[in-house]
């Protein structure tokens, strides 16, 4: 299997948010998906982030993946408007007093319609709350190219910058 991905050096900023919590969309409908099969997870998780090239949870074990999702630290969020699947967005709870917006993003025929910000407010508003007072999240060189003037538009703030070796698929290195 890890014959599929390769290291490579990658280029992430660590954002913070720091600013007015914002409000959900009337138009943004939430379901938190409790335990999902990991086999329907991977579909969702390829369908969204297969072009910016998302593998961590691809290099996790069936049985890893498995737990990790059903971790009550874990919360996985679908993102919806008028009752269709637009995207998705995921939650890391596990480090006390904060929460990381570990992934964020939409379906590939969704980008480009207004979504990107309603499903970006929508997971900063799930993810503050009684256990958490930090937010957090991170973004690279490889998403969207938007993406980091987005999360600073609404609000975070770049914490730090690094460059580290990630694994990658090989098929998407080449695109890139």
């Amino acid at each position: 299997m890890h014959d599929l991905f390769s290291m490579i050096d990658v280029q992430t900023w660590h954002l913070v948010f720091k600013g007015h919590l914002p409000t959900i969309s009337s138009r943004c409908e939430l379901i938190q998906w409790k335990n999902p099969l990991t086999d329907e997870y991977l579909a969702l998780y390829k369908s969204v982030g297969g072009k910016w090239g998302w593998c961590g949870r691809l290099l996790l074990t069936a049985d890893e993946l498995e737990k990790k999702l059903n971790s009550p630290d874990n919360e996985v969020w679908l993102f919806k408007t008028e009752s269709m699947l637009r995207g998705f967005f995921e939650i890391d709870r596990s480090k006390k007093g904060e929460a990381e917006i570990i992934y964020l993003g939409l379906l590939p025929e969704e980008i480009g319609k207004g979504l990107g910000t309603i499903l970006l407010n929508a997971a900063i508003i799930t993810a503050f709350g009684p256990a958490s007072d930090r937010v957090w999240l991170h973004t690279c060189r490889y998403d969207h190219p938007k993406a980091l003037e987005m999360y600073l538009k609404v609000g975070f703030v770049i914490e730090k910058e690094t460059i580290e070796k990630e694994f990658y698929p090989v098929n998407f290195i080449p695109f890139h």
